[in-house]
């Protein structure tokens, strides 16, 4: 019988101390992961990292043999080698809590898609990170490094965008000299009068008439007051009104010289028995064109209606008229509005980023674009909260946020979803494993040194 010599006794001792040592590396690199975990518990929609373990190569002393006619099977006689980790699992499926920051330009996403950006170099990343801000040109970019923000840009007057990630989104209008530009006014084309001219008003016979004031904005944006006087017509007839256009005015209500057209007087006719509107200077549908002249011709003209006035005695005894001007027609279009200042950016849950003017009117700057993954565990860590494409990711599939199911919110952020109770008790276990596999290699050296010493 062969006699075990001490070389081989020292090679078996030598198995235990490398697997001691692939001990220790494998709990090292959990504990760097561990490590890295409790450094971002407060970074901003950071992903946690799990380590998982797996055992290394076996040495097979005896293999494993079928039963024969004259003995049983045998199992085969295997010495580990030791652990390696075998993956580092980011846990990225697992949404953060969400944060208050009343910061209009910080965004969560709830749902699964990712933001998408532009690096540097050109090259597209994505990230749950949505603190953002806006830089000097007025593009939305990345707080922390200037990387655009990508989406779908708004065409001027177009709010219907189709998903992409082609553009940047310029959220502030800035000229070539980094100035805001101001919205442009529209003028008002369409004005009406209402209410009752009153057949008892004493008013209408007095010298200058009832007089009603008429807002409205002019082909170069500005406002202008129209000042209308309503008469009896110097007559007896109870049914034959006038209304004058006797003065227009200037946004600081100052008058402007030779404005009105020479004879703007609009006879107004009304039925003797009901008091129901009847014609405008012979139309029956009421509405005339004003166009200013002289140093009013910036005001432009627009079509005012007469046609929803009236004309009866007031059943409540009242003698006054109720007559009222409003630019615009019932449902609210071709009012107009004047030129208006960027004071405000809103960002809608879907992600449109919309403009607010200081004239009451909003325009779409443009949408966020989200991506979302086949496989979003496969996505690579690139550093500051951003991740790239992998052969195992599967491409990135562009979004609007609303599609899946989610949608954005302005103002908050998503936070790390690092649990600590979890990573404290893991970074116990750890330290345990690590201590264990410090013994096994100083017990082999101890019997190592016993082996040794049998020659002495």
């Amino acid at each position: 019988m062969k006699k075990k010599t001490d070389s081989e006794g020292g090679e078996r001792m030598m198995r235990s101390l490398w697997s001691g040592v692939a001990g220790l590396k494998t709990h090292q690199i959990q504990m760097d992961v561990i490590s890295n975990n409790v450094a971002n518990v407060n970074t901003t929609s950071y992903k946690a990292q799990k380590t998982t373990f797996g055992d290394l190569l076996y040495q097979n002393a005896r293999r494993a043999a079928p039963a024969s006619g004259v003995r049983a099977g045998i199992n085969a006689k295997q010495v580990g080698l030791g652990a390696k980790y075998s993956s580092i699992m980011t846990n990225i499926e697992k949404q953060g809590s969400i944060q208050q920051t009343d910061n209009v330009f910080d965004l969560s996403i709830n749902g699964d898609s990712f933001f998408v950006i532009e690096n540097n170099k050109g090259q597209l990343n994505y990230t749950r990170d949505g603190s953002f801000a806006v830089d000097a040109q007025g593009y939305l970019v990345t707080r922390s490094d200037g990387f655009y923000v990508r989406g779908t840009a708004a065409e001027e007057g177009n709010n219907e965008l189709q998903v992409g990630a082609e553009d940047r989104i310029q959220v502030l209008p800035i000229d070539d000299n980094g100035e805001l530009i101001k919205m442009e006014g529209t003028a008002t084309t369409y004005a009406r009068v209402t209410g009752n001219i009153s057949r008892t008003d004493s008013l209408l016979s007095a010298d200058g008439g009832r007089k009603v004031d008429l807002e409205f904005y002019g082909s170069d944006g500005k406002t202008y007051t129209v000042r209308m006087a309503f008469t009896d017509a110097g007559d007896d007839n109870p049914t034959s009104y006038q209304a004058n256009i006797t003065m227009i005015m200037d946004e600081n209500h100052q008058p402007i010289e030779g404005g009105i057209p020479d004879n703007t007087t609009v006879n107004l006719v009304y039925d003797a028995t009901n008091g129901k509107f009847v014609s405008a200077n012979g139309s029956a549908d009421g509405q005339i064109q004003l166009n200013f002249q002289g140093e009013a011709a910036a005001a432009g003209g627009f079509t005012l209606d007469f046609s929803g006035t009236t004309n009866y005695a007031p059943l409540n005894g009242m003698d006054s008229s109720a007559l009222a001007a409003y630019r615009g027609k019932e449902d609210g279009t071709e009012a107009g509005y004047p030129e208006g200042d960027m004071n405000g950016v809103a960002i809608g849950r879907d992600g449109t980023i919309t403009r607010l003017y200081s004239n009451d009117q909003s325009r779409v700057a443009g949408k966020i674009a989200v991506a979302e993954f086949a496989n979003v565990t496969g996505l690579s860590k690139e550093g500051e909260n951003l991740y790239a494409v992998t052969g195992n990711s599967g491409p990135a599939r562009l979004m609007w946020v609303t599609d899946d199911g989610g949608y954005m919110t302005s103002g908050t952020l998503e936070m790390s979803n690092v649990d600590l109770s979890t990573e404290f008790t893991d970074m116990i276990l750890t330290q345990r494993g690590f201590q264990a596999n410090s013994r096994v290699i100083t017990v082999s050296d101890t019997l190592l040194d016993e082996l040794r010493s049998l020659k002495r």
